[in-house]
């Protein structure tokens, strides 16, 4: 008869197993870790009471630079990232009137009030205009077209008296457009005026014809004279910024 056997122990666990188990263990574990951080880091991003603080400070700012300065300042953290998008809230910079009010451009200059030069000014204008102008551009400064231009009523007399002193002192040359006409004749430079023969012509012609300009000083003329001394040929409309 043969012997009964009896029951098989169980075998301890080699130390290949145990690492082997601890391996599996450890994987998992990294894997829920990388799936966590995952959803963690998809989620939505919340304003925080922070975020809100910096926004307002953004609305309070006096100025639109304080305003991205705060936002691009305050709200910058240390890895770099934004918690208030920056488009975001200058938005709701721009949005709000107060703030959008400081940021209105200031109004256009006022143009200085008119005022009428004292009448020897304009008997010495006209005296002027007798001896240089009047033939071509007669009594009633309307000129002879297609010719001579007429000067009443004309920005390029009454505009800025920098571009007329300069051709009356080395002369232009056309082709100019007045009053829808174009001229291509030359005005020669005018010989044997002083500054204040040239303040004074101006200012007659500027306030005379219907033309209602403010008066030309021979500090003026002076300047542009002293300024332009070296030029020995006429201007042009374009050098002029004339049409």
């Amino acid at each position: 008869m043969s012997e009964p056997t009896s029951p098989r122990e169980p075998r301890p666990l080699i130390p290949g197993q145990v690492a082997s188990w601890l391996g599996l263990v450890a994987f998992f574990a990294a894997g829920a870790l990388v799936v966590g951080y995952a959803t963690y880091a998809s989620r939505p991003a919340t304003t925080t009471d922070a975020d809100r603080r910096v926004t307002q400070k953004a609305l309070r700012a006096k100025s639109e630079s304080e305003g991205q300065a705060l936002l691009t300042g305050a709200a910058r953290h240390a890895d770099g990232t934004f918690r208030v998008p920056i488009e975001t809230a200058m938005a709701v910079l721009v949005a709000d009137p107060k703030v959008l009010a400081s940021f209105k451009p200031a109004p256009a200059p006022v143009a200085a009030a008119f005022v009428a030069a004292d009448e020897a000014t304009l008997k010495r204008g006209a005296a002027v205009y007798a001896r240089t102008c009047i033939v071509c551009h007669q009594p009633t400064g309307k000129g002879l077209p297609p010719v001579f231009p007429s000067i009443a009523g004309t920005p390029i007399v009454t505009g800025n008296p920098e571009s007329p002193i300069k051709f009356i002192l080395q002369g232009l040359m056309g082709p100019i457009t007045v009053d829808g006409i174009t001229f291509n004749s030359m005005m020669p430079p005018v010989a044997g005026v002083t500054d204040e023969d040239i303040a004074d012509v101006l200012t007659y012609v500027r306030q005379s014809f219907g033309n209602k300009a403010n008066a030309v000083t021979a500090a003026q003329v002076k300047a542009v004279r002293t300024a332009t001394a070296a030029r020995t040929t006429p201007w042009n409309t374009a050098e002029l910024g004339l049409k």
